[in-house]
């Protein structure tokens, strides 16, 4: 008895989390930073390409990044949402501060409802802002953009498409976080658009890629019991960790170099080659390590930390291009 009531004790001692703080972890807020990132290398791009008739305005900029935000905490609750309803979360065994989802359904902190609910509200908002985007520039490429978003933002775990249980998830992150924002961020900003953009794009969206593959690995095992059939997935971990990575590396990297090349980063981006220590890790734990899951959370954080790096290079690069 008196070892129970130590516990109870215990447990009485812990403060439980404030409903704020369950919001933000639900959000999974840190990494909101994701979809910020292609964004900022959107709006500042046209400092370097210099369109004609360009001008920058910040209340397009916040419309922007609030929109986008609000799509990926969308998609983050409803993949929260479908993952407990699949099963994919439910042991925890592999789950880490980056990936296996925010884990509170799981630990009955908050229930289903509230990340449906959520989810359903974020996307709504992102859908508005975008409507008044689209309002605010000409034609309605603004729409189109914004209307795949939202569709691969629920559609990613969401059935009937369920795209990241298809092998979809991959390209439908690399499209949804790179060449989507970066276009639309860009065309809100100048109401055009070139293939110079495209390719601009092409490093994030690689960058983003190489971070929810790097987070999947250690998922295998449960993704696969849960039917959830990612890229990962299929090609299993051995494989998935050694090819899929470094495959994945050298494109950001290959489409970094034939961005600058090309004319359509300014060739100060090319700093972002200092970075390559950050590759170099990610490739060397993923390569030892993928059968250890445990042992692969500086892996994850590390791409985390290399698409930082690569997107704050990038935007802040076209910035030098005011003075030019």
């Amino acid at each position: 008895m008196a070892g129970t009531k130590e516990q109870l004790d215990a447990k009485r001692g812990d403060a439980a989390p404030g409903a704020f703080s369950l919001f933000v972890r639900a959000l999974r807020a840190p990494f909101l930073v994701s979809s910020a990132i292609p964004v900022l290398i959107g709006a500042t791009l046209p400092f370097w390409l210099r369109p004609n008739g360009f001008s920058f305005s910040w209340i397009l900029l916040v419309e922007t990044l609030v929109a986008m935000i609000a799509l990926h905490a969308g998609a983050n609750m409803a993949n929260d949402y479908f993952d407990a309803k699949s099963g994919a979360d439910r042991d925890g065994l592999t789950r880490s501060p980056v990936n296996g989802g925010s884990g509170l359904i799981q630990a009955g902190l908050l229930s289903e409802g509230y990340f449906l609910r959520g989810s359903l509200i974020a996307l709504g908002l992102g859908a508005a802002i975008g409507i008044h985007l689209c309002l605010a520039t000409p034609g309605w490429f603004v729409f189109g953009l914004g209307l795949v978003g939202v569709f691969t933002a629920y559609g990613y775990s969401a059935p009937p498409l369920r795209l990241g249980c298809r092998g979809l998830g991959e390209p439908a992150v690399a499209l949804s976080f790179g060449v989507l924002p970066v276009a639309g961020a860009y065309f809100v900003q100048t109401g055009t658009m070139s293939w110079h953009v495209i390719v601009a794009s092409l490093p994030i969206s690689f960058a983003i890629a190489l971070v929810l593959w790097v987070n999947e690995i250690p998922n295998v095992e449960s993704d696969s019991r849960a039917n959830k059939r990612t890229l990962v997935v299929m090609l299993g971990a051995r494989t998935a960790a050694r090819g899929g990575v470094v495959t994945l590396a050298i494109l950001t990297f290959a489409s970094l170099f034939a961005a600058v090349f090309t004319g359509c980063l300014i060739p100060l981006t090319l700093v972002a080659i200092l970075a390559f220590g950050l590759v170099r890790t990610v490739i060397a734990d993923c390569w030892n390590k993928y059968n250890d899951p445990k042992s692969l959370l500086e892996a994850q954080m590390t791409a985390t930390r290399l698409h930082a790096v690569l997107g704050a290079v990038i935007a802040l690069s076209a910035l030098i291009a005011i003075t030019g």
